[in-house]
């Protein structure tokens, strides 16, 4: 059964097992489609979460709380959107934003998306506790903001 609020426990866990074969496939040197490739790269740029790795029923089944700090599997999945986004300039703006803060800014790539990223989060947190579709004209309105910054 699904909930409103979010993803039945079975969609979670299936989600969640293709960043497990991903990770596991990349390191067993095995063949990656092009999704894999890209959450491998996402996971190997986040060492803090390898440790959750290592335990795939508690990775498929662990519900994170809030005072945890941000959800692991939730921060890789923002993490992908974004690196899907910036590669597709879709928004366009997430895209200048990005060039804007490592080329004018001279920030580390990694630390921009992590910016970018609170954005999306934020984002996605208010459609969901408005029970409606993100709000993609204000998403790309802050985006448009931090290009300017």
């Amino acid at each position: 059964m699904e909930s409103q609020n979010g993803p039945s426990r079975e969609q979670l866990r299936a989600h969640r097992q293709v960043f497990w074969d991903a990770w596991h496939k990349a390191q067993a040197d095995l063949p990656l489609n092009a999704l894999e490739v890209r959450i491998a790269r996402v996971i190997s740029m986040h060492p803090e979460y390898h440790h959750y790795f290592e335990d795939m029923e508690d990775f498929l089944e662990r519900d994170f709380q809030v005072d945890d700090g941000m959800n692991p599997y939730l921060h890789l999945s923002l993490h992908l959107a974004l690196e899907e986004q910036a590669a597709t300039k879709h928004p366009p703006e997430l895209a200048k934003a990005l060039d804007h803060m490592v080329s004018i800014k001279k920030m580390d790539r990694h630390d921009a998306m992590h910016k970018l990223l609170e954005v999306l989060a934020e984002t996605v947190y208010y459609a969901q506790r408005a029970g409606r579709e993100p709000d993609v004209e204000a998403y790309a309105r802050r985006m448009k903001e931090l290009a300017q910054l």
